[in-house]
């Protein structure tokens, strides 16, 4: 009898075997991020940051399917009676082959724990619709689920009912504090030396901490070790060079420079502000990767940026970015991998006054400093572990305000404002069952808010402002201001329905110790970097999220619908009227409250055949309340009111159509509710002067807001040793004036009229030319 029940416990529960391996490059490089699918079964893996995988497989003959961009699709027979460790090489793909187009992404979507993940890669970004002929990464992000666009002319997004500045932007692990050139008009980042970027908006892993709504993380990729490559690129008003190639045969470079100048195209758009506006930008990246041995590889990714903007009458804008990543991978064996890693992004904005009379010069900027470990190991069966601690400095330069010229303003600067942060996260991925597997992790996080620091003591019970100090406790240089701690738990769950279907659940908190102080609604250079202090507490979200997932098994279509709530704690708004910039008592201006964010979202992709693409819709609302102790302190008499990144209703469509051999027609269509805006409902004089009546914060919204892009792509040409490809696109194709801002005009003795305006009212057409060599 108990022989009899342990064979039927071995055909209910066959016993699995550990599959695990590296993929690598034909010159021994590592592969991050290669994608494999097993034969039958369908399990799909991506390798880590080492070109490391592992997955568990019943006894029996498979064939592993890999899949690398800029590589050529590899297929290998493998042989499970025992744990089993293997190497894979890919090879150089031919690119006129249609197989090197990554469509696998669904099936991972299906098959692994993680969910609210989008992935784009170079070729794709690409082919989309261009703004002034330049493919933008934040653009495109505001075609997935779950993300709006800030505004026109604006890299700006939102993420389930987040702020701007609650999204972690990420150059090669570098965090970006201003990711946006020319106001948003284009971003940092350069397409021609992207290898791919994932937008986490939900199921994240401990692994990365520090913002409480999504993480973008982009990769640029390494330089090759084949041979020299040179490509140029000319748009209307933009102009890039980039190489890259093997200086030995351990040592790779990466150089790529861009620079724009729109001044004339700037005076084609409708907005006076912007036609007789002028400006600029340049930036530059360096790449190194050394392979000291098959153990050991040092790598250095650094970017430097500048812009200036000049608006028609007295103002000037000049910021700047300078970034630096220096990483050390490591090989301890098979099974054990590790990553050192330092980080330096820095952060300059100057704003300039050049009227006569007054003249100044307003300087601000943040500094980040972090060293981040980061661990993998795979030395147990069903199981993938995650591990590591980083640390982080934050000096921040609040403002200060130089008078110059016959000027007669006071110079005015406030003091420093430094903080640490620490973590160590925990995350592991297991396999239950076939059908049941679950990614669980722990993350505790650590701040500390350091002087030199002036903490002014308000009255208890009264509003906070200058009159209401009644005392003020100084700390010196070093001395801990205020500490926060707390656990950041992240768990999600998967259960496979079939091969192809699967449910997924997942619950996350993330804490974030530093805020932007904004009244806009995307970011610019006058926004202001505060860390935690007494007044201003850590913002935190919990957020809980359901999804069903569904890829055919041909992989011709593939569906997915996720629906999400999220409570923030400790948000953040703004009195009415409030002083933002060179406030030294800037909390008394700031008010504090909750949040809650609700919403579906589905997503539709075809991909193969002649026309590819996709279809994402949301819906979703965000709103905050905040209660404060006295009327003063409060909005919305303490009711719940929409946030400013309320927009209901996100429609985006994406197609991609093959016209013609080589020719491809890509067109986007966008569509999202107008975002809440506060109007006056009435006015009244009162000694010559008007005065306003609000009905509420936030209780009406701007028109709808819809655009429709179109692009004419050319793929690569080969002739000789050189590659050519273009691109011709119209932003705006029917000419769609959409509001970004609602102003008042009034004339004495007349109430005020409102009206809007619109940044871009017209078309925008625009060709790009790239040659590889």
């Amino acid at each position: 009898m108990v022989f009899t029940l342990n064979v039927w416990a071995q055909a209910v529960n066959p016993r699995q075997y550990k599959l695990s391996g590296t993929v690598k490059g034909i010159w021994g490089e590592r592969l991050e991020g290669a994608f494999l699918v097993v034969s039958p079964g369908g399990k799909g893996v991506f390798t880590d940051k080492q070109g490391r995988f592992s997955l568990l497989l019943e006894k029996g003959n498979y064939e592993i399917a890999c899949q690398y961009i800029g590589m050529a699709p590899f297929r290998e027979s493998v042989t499970i009676a025992a744990d089993k460790e293997v190497e894979f090489t890919l090879t150089l793909a031919n690119f006129k082959l249609k197989e090197v187009e990554i469509t696998s992404r669904p099936v991972t979507d299906v098959n692994n724990t993680h969910m609210g993940s989008s992935f784009i890669d170079q070729k794709m970004l690409t082919r989309m619709p261009k703004l002034l002929g330049e493919a933008d990464v934040l653009r495109s992000v505001s075609a997935l689920p779950g993300v709006v666009n800030a505004g026109e002319g604006t890299s700006g997004f939102f993420v389930r009912g987040g702020s701007a500045d609650q999204n972690l932007v990420l150059m090669d692990d570098a965090p970006l504090f201003n990711a946006n050139h020319l106001f948003g008009f284009y971003s940092v980042y350069n397409p021609d030396i992207l290898k791919s970027y994932e937008l986490h908006r939900s199921g994240i892993s401990a692994r990365y901490g520090g913002r409480i709504s999504s993480i973008l993380d982009v990769s640029l990729r390494d330089g090759n070790e084949e041979r020299m490559k040179y490509e140029i690129g000319v748009s209307p008003i933009s102009g890039k060079f980039s190489m890259d190639g093997p200086l030995s045969d351990k040592l790779t470079f990466l150089v790529a420079v861009r620079g724009a100048f729109p001044g004339y195209i700037m005076k084609l758009f409708p907005n006076k502000n912007i036609k007789n506006s002028s400006g600029h930008f340049y930036d530059g990246n360096l790449k190194f990767k050394y392979k000291l041995n098959a153990k050991n590889t040092v790598s250095f990714s650094g970017y430097h940026s500048a812009d200036g903007f000049k608006f028609p009458n007295d103002t000037t804008y000049q910021w700047k970015n300078t970034l630096g990543t220096l990483k050390w991978s490591h090989l301890f064996n098979n099974n054990f991998t590790g990553i050192a890693t330092v980080v330096k992004s820095n952060y300059v904005n100057k704003v300039e006054g050049i009227a006569v009379g007054e003249e100044f010069a307003l300087n601000s900027g943040i500094d980040l400093t972090q060293l981040k470990l980061d661990f993998g190991y795979f030395g147990l069966a069903k199981h993938q572990l995650d591990f590591g601690a980083d640390a982080s400095v934050y000096a921040i330069d609040p403002g200060e305000l130089v008078p110059y010229g016959s000027s007669s303003l006071n110079p005015r600067q406030l003091e420093s404002d430094k903080g640490y942060e620490t973590s160590v996260y925990l995350n592991d991925e297991m396999t239950l069952t076939d059908r049941l597997s679950m990614s669980v992790g722990l993350r505790f996080s650590q701040f500390a808010k350091i002087g030199p620091s002036d903490t002014y003591v308000y009255a208890e019970g009264q509003p906070k402002n200058d009159v209401n100090i009644v005392d003020t406790l100084s700390y010196g240089t070093g001395k801990v201001v205020q500490t926060y701690y707390g656990l950041e738990p992240r768990a999600s769950f998967k259960y496979s329905l079939t091969d192809n279907t699967s449910f997924k659940a997942g619950y996350s908190r993330t804490r974030q110790y530093i805020q932007l102080i904004s009244n806009t609604a995307a970011i610019t250079p006058v926004d202001v970097w505060k860390l935690s202090n007494k007044h201003i507490e850590p913002q935190v979200a919990d957020q809980v999220s359901l999804g069903y997932f569904y890829s055919d098994p041909e992989s011709w279509y593939d569906f997915s619908w996720e629906v999400y709530y999220k409570k923030l704690y400790n948000q953040i708004d703004y009195k009415d009227g409030a002083t933002l910039l060179l406030n030294p008592t800037l909390e008394s201006d700031l008010l504090f409250g909750d949040g809650e964010a609700y919403g579906s979202e589905w997503m539709l992709k075809k991909n193969q055949g002649r026309l590819t693409g996709w279809v994402s819709l949301t819906y979703s609302r965000s709103f905050r309340t905040i209660a404060g102790k006295t009327e003063a302190e409060t909005i919305n008499d303490g009711k719940a009111y929409p946030s400013n990144y309320d927009k209901p209703i996100n429609l985006n469509i994406f197609a991609d159509y093959h016209l013609w051999p080589k020719w491809k027609v890509t067109a986007n269509f966008t569509y999202t509710t107008g975002r809440p805006v506060t109007v006056a409902d009435s006015w009244y004089w009162y000694q010559g002067q008007i005065f306003a009546n609000y009905s509420g914060r936030n209780q009406e919204r701007m028109p709808d807001y819809h655009r429709l892009d179109v692009s004419l792509n050319r793929e690569i040409i080969k002739r000789g040793k050189a590659e050519y490809s273009g691109s011709f696109s119209i932003y705006n194709l029917y000419g769609r004036k959409n509001a970004y801002s609602m102003l008042y005009q009034h004339h004495y003795g007349e109430a005020p009229g409102a009206y809007k305006l619109a940044v871009i009212g017209a078309p925008i057409p625009s060709i790009n030319f790239n040659v590889k060599f």
